[in-house]
Parts: C-alpha cells; sequence; structure tokens
C-alpha cells in the first residue's frame, strides 16, 4: 500500500480548509469529526478577529498557523487566553503556534 499522499494544492475557498488542516492518513468518520472541530476552532478565531489563522489538527493538539502580524498577538495575553479557550472550546486540549509564519496575502 502506497503511503499517503499530500493534498492537492488548492485555495482554501475551492475545498473548505480540509487539506492542509488534516493529516492525510485519517478514515472517513475521524476526518470528517477532525473537520468539524478544525472548522470550529478556527470559527471562534475568527470572532475574535483572527481571520488570517489556520487550525491544523494533530489529535489533541491543534497547531495554529498566523501571518507574521499575528504571531506577536496571539501569543500574549490578554488574546492569548482568548485564543486558548476558543481552541479548546473546539474540543482540543493542546494549543500550539507555529513560529514560521504563514505568507501575508497582503505581502504576496
Amino acid at each position: 500500500m502506497p503511503p499517503p499522499t499530500d493534498p492537492p494544492d488548492l485555495p482554501d475557498d475551492e475545498l473548505g480548509h480540509l487539506p492542509g488542516d488534516l493529516p492525510g492518513h485519517l478514515p472517513g468518520l475521524v476526518a470528517d469529526e477532525a473537520a468539524v472541530q478544525v472548522e470550529a476552532a478556527e470559527s471562534e478565531l475568527r470572532r475574535l478577529g483572527l481571520e488570517e489563522i489556520r487550525v491544523r489538527h494533530h489529535g489533541d493538539l491543534a497547531r495554529l498557523e498566523a501571518p507574521h502580524h499575528d504571531l506577536a498577538s496571539v501569543a500574549a495575553e490578554p488574546l492569548r487566553g482568548e485564543v486558548l479557550r476558543a481552541v479548546r472550546s473546539a474540543g482540543f486540549r493542546s494549543v500550539a503556534v507555529d513560529l514560521e509564519a504563514v505568507p501575508d496575502p497582503r505581502e504576496v
């Protein structure tokens, strides 16, 4: 059996957030549950005004990918506590911030 392949490189608006947000080895129902968790976390982050942060699903861990201009604010109080509550409310136990900033679409 060949190893899972990376999903196609398509923009989020074409496939939702599934391709980049979920590991390629998740079977059907588990992937659906993970997708619901990711969407719930991202929805809560958008409510906080964090429109460009993406949540990546790693089991109980949510890895946040943010543009450079959001990295410092998500790690500093008071927003840090709000981010933790928002992501944990989606069912994640742990939250990590990826320090390699994603490209800011306004600067590409």
